[in-house]
């Protein structure tokens, strides 16, 4: 975790909640994080909030994934020392993630140049013009770009700290976060920074009633139409409220849930492909492998060989070959 003076006192709370705190006991294993500053002691963030850093910027260069809260972009540029570390982490070969207008830190040292990015909503047209290499999309609540990973304000921080879990420790580790924090649960980098209303639904809202009946009932075929039948509504009338409620759009709602789905069963055991695909609605063995690694980024046997090593590492009583 990068501290400076005046960092977003929130995006680091959130954000440390989840990679701070050891997780190993429920997981096996988890992150070993450390706060870096400039000046290591204590660090002044925004709000009021104080932090102690005992660990300088050298620390942070051995890091595999470097954290960057939030900036204020009116701000002279960051101190070079900063910029410094940034570079030669990402040279090493980590990840950097900024939160909210943190990627301004990421863009004057020289990250951002041709990537796709986003950030806080109010700010994406600065960012654009300050760094007009960049693409910056103002709608995405946070993008991972081969090891740059933006997010837009607040709350997209967390979204992206569980999306880094879920590549790291499985889907199941992701949603048990999520649950542990009360929060409604995936959402991706793709659905848009903000909704028409909050993700709390109206009490007599029966949308997330379908959702659920969804989720439990993944391998029917769901279309349009047969989702409005359950809600007695139009397909037009359902698209709308689908995407004043979550976001996004039905069936790209569907398609991830599916993927999840696909995803906690390669971490638990050894169905064959095409079960799985079947289990979770997506069809085919063909159409799983195209699907999932258009969304994920790896194979699904690629995913499956991951997490069967993890959990062999973490099995009691486990001890690695000598090397």
């Amino acid at each position: 975790m990068l501290l400076y003076t005046g960092a977003g006192s929130f995006d680091y709370i959130t954000v440390n909640e989840i990679f701070g705190i050891d997780y190993s006991d429920r997981f096996g294993s988890w992150y070993q994080t450390k706060n870096c500053a400039v000046m290591p002691g204590r660090v002044e963030l925004d709000s009021g909030v104080s932090v102690h850093a005992p660990y300088a910027l050298e620390e942070a260069e051995r890091a595999d994934l470097l954290i960057v809260p939030g900036w204020i972009p009116e701000k002279d540029s960051p101190p070079p020392a900063l910029l410094t570390t940034l570079r030669r982490a990402y040279r090493r070969g980590a990840r950097l993630m900024s939160i909210c207008t943190g990627a301004f830190i990421l863009g004057h040292a020289g990250l951002l140049d041709h990537r796709r990015v986003t950030t806080h909503w109010s700010t994406a047209g600065l960012l654009a013009s300050l760094f007009p290499t960049a693409t910056v999309d103002s709608r995405a609540l946070f993008i991972d770009d081969h090891r740059i990973l933006t997010a837009a304000g607040m709350s997209a921080g967390i979204d992206l700290a569980l999306h880094v879990v879920r590549g790291d420790f499985g889907a199941d580790a992701a949603a048990t976060l999520a649950r542990r924090m009360v929060l409604a649960g995936y959402r991706s980098g793709g659905q848009a920074q903000f909704v028409d209303i909050p993700l709390s639904p109206d009490p007599g809202d029966p949308l997330p009633d379908l959702l659920d009946w969804m989720r439990q009932h993944l391998d029917q075929r769901w279309s349009l139409r047969s989702m409005g039948a359950q809600m007695h509504m139009s397909p037009r009338t359902l698209t709308r409220r689908f995407q004043r409620l979550t976001g996004t759009t039905p069936q790209q709602w569907l398609t991830r849930e599916r993927i999840l789905a696909a995803q906690r069963l390669l971490e638990a055991g050894d169905e064959p492909i095409a079960r799985i695909a079947a289990l979770t609605g997506i069809g085919s063995a063909s159409n799983l492998r195209q699907i999932f690694r258009r969304e994920v980024g790896i194979s699904a046997q690629q995913y499956r060989a991951k997490f069967r090593s993890h959990r062999t590492a973490n099995r009691p009583g486990y001890q690695p070959a000598a090397s």
